[in-house]
C-alpha cells in the first residue's frame, strides 16, 4: 500500500485524470487523500471537514469533480449533506444540510 494511505479502500474513488484522489476516513474523522507524484505518496487532508463524530459514507455514484483549473471535487454523505472543495481537495466546505441521504451527486457547469 502506498505511504500515508489507511487501511482497505470500502468508500467510492473518484479519479479525474489528474492528481486527486479523495475518500472517506474510518473513525468518524472525514478525509481526503492527495498524491501529487504519481501515487507513492499521499498526503492527508481534512482543513474544512469535521474533526470528529462524521460517520457518513459517500456511496460510489455520489462524488464527482468539476472541468476547472483548480479541479473542483463535490460529494454528497449518507447523512444528507453535500462537500465541496475548489482548490483539488485540499480545503472542503458543506455546500448542503439536512437532505436525505443522497445516492448520486451531477455537476451542471454554467457555459
Amino acid at each position: 500500500m502506498p505511504a500515508g494511505l489507511p487501511g482497505p479502500f470500502p468508500n467510492p474513488i473518484s479519479m479525474d485524470g489528474t492528481d486527486v484522489w479523495p475518500r472517506t476516513s474510518p473513525g468518524g474523522k472525514p478525509a481526503t487523500f492527495i498524491g501529487r507524484d504519481g501515487g507513492k505518496v499521499w498526503k492527508r487532508q481534512s482543513k474544512g471537514l469535521p474533526k470528529r463524530d462524521a460517520y457518513f459514507t459517500v456511496k460510489r455514484q455520489a462524488m464527482t469533480c468539476d472541468q476547472r483549473n483548480p479541479v473542483g471535487i463535490y460529494f454528497g454523505t449518507t447523512g444528507g449533506e453535500v462537500w465541496g472543495s475548489i482548490n483539488e481537495g485540499d480545503s472542503w466546505k458543506c455546500l448542503v444540510r439536512y437532505l436525505p441521504e443522497i445516492y448520486s451527486v451531477t455537476l451542471l457547469e454554467k457555459g
